[in-house]
């Protein structure tokens, strides 16, 4: 979690990253070897690759009288990546400036009281460190608090098509004639909400994966 105040952080083991000298809103790390401090011999293997280990894709198909259906979706699992960069630290410098996500803006960030004027949003467990300007050695440091869940679900393609009854397009000297409809990218289920998972940008600073509506007919 995070330091709540002076007091948490003087009873915590100590943290010196570089000089810095953490403050309360700061990330709170484990002392793995129980030595009384935290530095690199306290870094163990955490989270898995960066790369699915697992991939895996399924579809459905229906038919109705004129009406069929297709239905196909794409999944990856057991992966994960930190999140990183401008876009999450917004002013770190050396990493260029550009427009500030509205996940960040609005997120449940630790906020000094004397800046919010309320005690409640000094939250040793909200889901980012307080605002820093330029390096902070220690809340920037790859660890669980910056790591997150790559595995995702995508509705990766969807056709629905209707075909006209046979008595009425002989009526107009055609065989047959089908009207559908394919999408894309429609729809992902996964745990992380900032950008596309599959990406698996560290900063989302990547074109993602468009959507696209086609409607057509076929004679």
């Amino acid at each position: 979690g995070l330091f709540k105040d002076y007091d948490d952080i003087r009873n915590s083991p100590v943290q010196d990253f570089d000089g810095y000298k953490v403050m309360p809103g700061d990330i709170k790390y484990k002392d793995v070897n129980g030595d009384g401090k935290i530095d690199g011999n306290d870094q163990v293997a955490i989270g898995a690759t960066t790369k699915p280990n697992l991939i895996y894709g399924f579809g459905i198909a229906a038919n109705w009288k004129g009406l069929d259906v297709n239905l196909h979706f794409q999944g990856a699992g057991k992966s994960t990546y930190f999140i990183d960069g401008s876009t999450v630290h917004m002013f770190k410098l050396g990493d260029g400036w550009g427009n500030v996500l509205s996940e960040m803006a609005n997120s449940n960030r630790w906020i000094s009281a004397d800046i919010s004027g309320d005690p409640a949003t000094e939250n040793p467990n909200a889901e980012y460190p307080r605002l820093s300007y330029g390096p902070n050695s220690n809340n920037y440091q790859q660890s669980t608090y910056w790591l997150r869940n790559g595995s995702y679900l995508r509705l990766k393609t969807v056709e629905v098509g209707y075909t006209l009854p046979t008595q009425l397009v002989n009526k107009v000297h055609f065989n047959t004639v089908r009207i559908f409809f394919v999408g894309t990218n429609l729809l992902t289920w996964s745990a992380f909400k900032l950008w596309d998972p599959e990406m698996g940008s560290t900063d989302g600073k990547r074109y993602p994966l468009s959507k696209n509506l086609s409607l057509g007919i076929s004679v």
